[in-house]
């Protein structure tokens, strides 16, 4: 019971210091069955032959789960490398007048949950939903806007782009930009990190969209408005010579919680209902506390949303919206990569803050989880030997787009098409950014009537 209680806290003592739980667990066990076994060497043993005697019970359950796991990653990893995958570069059009809504219509052409479905295909040839990214890169101040996807979806997605901006430029990469680089440890540092919604926070209450900086209106007037985008366009254009950053969201579209191919739920669209409830019944109860009369208090229960503040109405409504859009799994990694002896110590400043322009006050924020943002104390790494094997998986992890499934398989974070077209989205044309690509004029069709 006091292992139970105290689990919740316990963790969150461990996780404020930097500690790995499984270390700190493993120690209080082994302490634990050396001391019973000084202080009653019996009851080990006894404890030690019942666990062998109730073997035919546990250990079956036990192989067939390490089987399970393995299982699944060998066929998925099979199926991964069968998948032919292309890198498309898209230059912006001279001129954009369409809000981020444009966007979020390209979006909801990627969002599929085909591949798998049915549950042989997931768990007898590895089958799994389309996985592609979004990536806004600076390589040495040269800004560009690329999707890495399926190559049979190559076609679809470009109509879907030339649809809403039919003067945008979209050539298919023959390189990867990511090979240009020769990334190694001797020559080349490297900082990463990954992100993850507040856990404190409703994961279906959306970040601060771009509805809300009210970019969906007035688009004929685009010089009153403030994109949050311009905020990581500047910062992506002081880029300078021998430095590279990277900005990656790999996504998925979601179907519903997953275990190694078993569905188990939805955890997003609980978690929505639950805080709908449980801010609705939070403002009763306040409203009931202003009152010492009986049938006032039974009435108060009655009026519901009537009973919400300004900034209840706001989370409520947003996770409403985000009930009506698609949604994605998501994973956000950047990547920072500069020659050995030019490591400016502000670029991970600014990778730390880099989503605050899409946090407010009743909204949902973006913050480090992963990566190289978790070293803060000597114990964590010893000679740099951890934080240069984190190197090196980040920089792999980036070039093949890894974060579902295998190689690498990560928590997702739940985002809405309209959250994703926030925060990937092509400005318009007030925005200045010289080392923005665009397509350096407009085109337009051959008149009709000339000569052949």
């Amino acid at each position: 019971m006091f292992l139970h209680d105290t689990a919740h806290s316990a963790n969150a003592w461990i996780d404020g210091w930097h500690v790995e739980t499984i270390v700190v667990a493993g120690t209080a066990m082994f302490v634990f069955v050396l001391t019973a076994l000084v202080v009653d060497p019996d009851a080990v043993l006894a404890a030690g032959s019942a666990l062998v005697a109730l073997s035919p019970l546990w250990l079956p359950v036990t192989l067939f789960v390490i089987f399970w796991k393995i299982w699944m990653h060998y066929i998925r990893y099979a199926y991964w490398f069968r998948q032919p995958m292309t890198l498309l570069h898209i230059e912006l059009p001279p001129e954009v007048a369409k809000s981020p809504l444009a966007m979020e219509l390209v979006l909801v052409g990627l969002w599929n949950n085909g591949s798998e479905t049915t549950f042989i295909q997931r768990i007898w040839k590895g089958q799994f939903r389309a996985i592609s990214t979004l990536e806004l890169v600076s390589n040495e101040g040269r800004i560009g806007y690329y999707i890495h996807l399926r190559k049979n979806w190559k076609e679809f997605i470009e109509a879907r782009i030339y649809g809403q901006f039919p003067e945008a430029k979209i050539t298919e990469v023959t390189r990867d930009y990511v090979d240009e680089v020769p990334y190694n440890t001797e020559e080349y540092d490297l900082w990463g990190t990954e992100y993850a919604k507040e856990s404190s926070l409703a994961e279906a209450l959306p970040i601060r969209t771009y509805i809300d900086y009210g970019l969906d209106k007035n688009t004929d007037t685009p010089e009153i408005h403030v994109d949050p985008m311009t905020n990581i366009l500047e910062f992506l254009s002081t880029i300078k010579t021998d430095e590279y950053l990277w900005i990656q969201i790999v996504m998925k579209a979601r179907k519903k919680d997953e275990w190694y191919g078993f569905y188990t739920g939805n955890h997003w669209l609980d978690d929505a209902k639950t805080n709908i409830k449980k801010i609705t019944e939070a403002a009763i109860e306040r409203a009931r506390g202003l009152t010492s009369d009986e049938a006032e208090q039974k009435k108060v229960g009655s009026r519901g949303a009537m009973l919400l503040t300004g900034g209840e109405k706001l989370m409520v409504e947003s996770i409403e919206r985000s009930l009506t859009k698609q949604v994605f799994d998501c994973g956000f990694r950047t990547v920072y990569i500069v020659k050995k002896g030019k490591f400016d110590l502000s670029r991970v400043n600014n990778l730390v803050r880099l989503w605050d322009p899409f946090r407010g006050e009743n909204t949902n924020k973006l913050s480090v989880a992963r990566g190289k943002s978790i070293f803060d104390y000597p114990w964590q790494d010893w000679d740099g030997i951890r934080a240069t094997m984190i190197s090196k998986k980040m920089f792999f992890w980036y070039k093949h787009r890894a974060y579902f499934y295998v190689p690498y398989d990560q928590k997702e974070v739940c985002m809405t098409t309209e959250e994703l077209a926030s925060i990937w989205h092509f400005p318009n044309s007030e925005v200045k950014t010289p080392a923005l690509q665009r397509v350096p004029s407009r085109r337009a069709a051959a008149p009709s009537g000339l000569p052949i």
